[in-house]
């Protein structure tokens, strides 16, 4: 594993000690820790190419210290920065930074609130400290300790000074209790509905969320919901969307569409029996066919499209105001348009924002329609009714390099990759292929795409997932063209994004757990505890020999595995350490080693009770004990796997590999009906709960 380190790289001479300079105040780390403790410094041609990719000239000496100028000027310019985050006692994340001989007493400070109202104060009665900085700039600690501020977004103006100052103030919420629940997940793209054509559906989200309500859950957890591409090459990870303010409408339930009942032509296509015989065949498969499945919906979604377009009514009313309520979606019609046209556009030399040509519009109508009713069946899926559990949505930390978010909104992108350092999981580090947001221009632009990013999965979320935690303070980001060996971390404001997600959760009243798995630091985890965002617990990596049933020590969801691990069964049976061994991602000692790990845990759990071996009867009293273990503990919620109950042994993803080893594909055996009336699943369930609610009653008697 890699840990941060703050430290700089020793310099090499004064050129070298401009470049660290250089590459601390754009927030480069010039340094961090290794596996095995190992110190990695960054070289020079890595900090140049990282500063080249945020946008900074450090090609050169001469490039170097005339960018070096250049920033210590510009911050010197700068009396407050653009964003500021008013914390718990009142304090301003960011001093304001004036000329010594400044008169505050001709200094005023207006708010002007995100509600309309508006407050002021003179700036004397809210300096808290000052102090002279190395650079002879008189620094300013603020506290808006005295002014009633509401949680949310407001605008910070400083009057009196050389020119006005303006900053956008976050005022985030106190934290909420957590609580204790249960949740219960599965990714969409797995579930088997009663009549489904090839693919989960958003009717059978709501399906599950139901049937997760009568076991007496709270929470109904799937993959991330957004678009994605359907063309070559086609990557179906859910962790690389083409947006993440847009939803995937391959989820979309077109039987249940009042523009199919009103088609004549898409009634007929539908009915027919070469076609009813093509979604059966698409049906009982165990994997999911993206493309075969998409050509057949979009058959018939296109039909409905043109329905609803020449009907008039209140259908139709409801379509428009939809697309007047998101101007946005106009913009990204074309652009899914354009893609289908001419795929592979991005890379021609089509100016950022711009398209390559004449758009069809049948097209672009077939993309507002789509992104109408899976907002539609989304929202109905979410409604917390008749016992129905809430959603519990992912939201992936990038987007597809080649996706609408990058096209539109290319400033606030860098020219690299996000990914890892290499470690002793990935010997050669990962990229994960996607582009990372500019520190600095998402400030800028007043975070707006990250909030509406924030907004478009809490519409629908009870509560969200943070993929890779860490984004939230730093990125790894990789030079074009380059390996994860040349590449640096990336540091962003922290307390910025945190505050974003609090006041957005807030609004929606939503739960926030944070994927703090793997290298990261106290202080995150620290932060994360402040502001009421749960841990992630994983059994699989917190089990041991000796402790077999370990517990979380800090506030968490907990899990026996994730996405990215095996199954239970297979991780019962050590499966997964042939499977890694048959792959080359491990070698025979390390199998041998890992095997022997493993023995010690299931040993550990195994109960005398007559069953086999490994039988699936074994599995399934391995996995009781340890969903009732967590269940009893301090967790304040527990997330079951549905494929675990199942006794699922393939995975949803093998980290290291691609589409070909069948990743994001993989479907349940059973239809959701079916798992519902199982009496062992049932059962299980049942005494799950049992211990989750003996533990809750001791907690409030206590």
């Amino acid at each position: 594993m890699t840990t941060v380190s703050d430290h700089a790289a020793p310099a090499s001479g004064h050129g070298r000690s401009a470049l660290n300079e250089l590459a601390r105040l754009h927030g480069i780390q010039l340094s961090y820790t290794g596996g095995g403790g190992k110190p990695i410094r960054a070289s020079a041609d890595t900090v140049r190419a990282v500063l080249g990719a945020l946008g900074c000239d450090a090609s050169t000496p001469d490039a170097v210290r005339e960018a070096l100028a250049a920033e210590r000027a510009r911050r010197r310019q700068r009396e407050i920065e653009p964003v500021v985050v008013r914390d718990p006692s009142g304090r301003l994340s960011s001093d304001l930074l004036v000329d010594p001989s400044l008169d505050l007493h001709q200094c005023w400070v207006s708010i002007a609130r995100e509600d309309g109202g508006l407050d002021t104060a003179a700036l004397t009665e809210l300096v808290r400290h000052e102090e002279l900085t190395e650079d002879g700039v008189r620094a300013l600690t603020i506290s808006l300790d005295t002014m009633q501020l509401p949680t949310g977004y407001h605008t910070l103006v400083i009057d009196g000074l050389t020119r006005q100052a303006r900053s956008l103030l976050m005022v985030p919420p106190s934290p909420r209790p957590a609580g204790r629940g249960v949740g219960v997940v599965a990714p969409l793209y797995a579930l088997r509905g009663a009549d489904d054509w090839g693919v989960g559906s958003f009717s059978d989200l709501a399906q599950f969320a139901d049937l997760v309500g009568e076991w007496g859950g709270q929470l109904a957890g799937t993959l991330p919901l957004f678009a994605m591409f359907f063309r070559d090459p086609l990557d179906p990870s859910p962790y690389l969307p083409v947006s993440r303010r847009f939803f995937n409408e391959l989820y979309v339930d077109v039987d249940e569409l009042p523009e199919l009942t009103d088609s004549a032509r898409a009634q007929a296509l539908v009915s027919s029996a070469a076609f009813r015989s093509e979604l059966d065949e698409l049906s009982w498969r165990d994997e999911v066919d993206y493309r075969d499945v998409m050509a057949h919906k979009r058959q018939v979604l296109a039909l409905c499209a043109q329905q609803l377009v020449h009907s008039q009514g209140a259908r139709r009313d409801a379509f428009e105001a939809f697309l007047s309520e998101h101007p946005e979606l106009a913009s990204y019609a074309d652009f899914r348009a354009a893609d289908e046209k001419e795929p592979g556009w991005r890379t021609w030399a089509v100016p950022a924002g711009e398209l390559p040509g004449a758009v069809d519009e049948h097209a672009a109508l077939y993309h507002r329609y789509v992104q109408f009713v899976a907002a539609e069946q989304l929202a109905d899926a979410a409604q917390r009714r008749d016992g129905r559990a809430g959603l519990y949505l992912d939201l992936p930390v990038g987007v597809h390099p080649d996706g609408y978010d990058v096209w539109s909104a290319s400033d606030i992108f860098a020219a690299a990759s996000v990914g890892a350092p290499p470690d002793e999981f990935f010997a050669g580090g990962q990229s994960w292929g996607f582009p990372p947001l500019h520190p600095e221009r998402i400030r800028e632009t007043g975070y707006s795409y990250v909030i509406d990013s924030y907004r478009a999965v809490l519409r629908y979320a009870s509560a969200i997932r943070i993929d890779h935690v860490l984004g939230l303070t730093r990125l790894f980001w990789i030079p074009e063209g380059e390996g994860p060996e040349a590449g640096a971390y990336v540091r962003y404001r922290s307390e910025e994004l945190r505050a974003i997600i609090a006041i957005e959760a807030d609004r929606a009243g939503a739960l926030v757990v944070g994927e703090d798995l793997g290298t990261v630091s106290a202080d995150i985890r620290r932060a994360m505890d402040r502001d009421g965002m749960l841990h992630s617990f994983v059994w699989q990596f917190a089990a041991s020999a000796s402790e077999p049933l370990p517990q979380p020590r800090n506030p968490a969801a907990a899990s026996l595995g994730s996405h990215d691990l095996p199954r239970f069964a297979t991780f019962w049976r050590a499966e997964d350490i042939d499977d890694d061994l048959d792959r080359g991602r491990i070698d025979a000692e390390a199998a041998r080693s890992s095997a022997a790990q493993r023995s010690g845990i299931i040993d550990g759990l195994r109960r005398r009770g007559g069953e086999a071996a490994d039988s699936d009867e074994e599995v399934r009293a391995g996995l009781t004990r340890c969903l009732e273990s967590l269940a009893a503990g301090p967790a304040s919620y527990l997330l079951i796997e549905l494929a675990d109950l199942e006794l699922e042994t393939e995975p949803d993803n093998r980290p290291g590999t691609g589409p070909e080893a069948g990743n994001w594909r993989r479907r349940l055996r059973r239809r959701l009906s079916e798992i519902a009336a199982d009496p062992d699943i049932n059962e299980l369930i049942a005494q799950v709960m049992a211990r989750r609610r003996r533990k809750k009653a001791k907690g409030a008697a206590a």
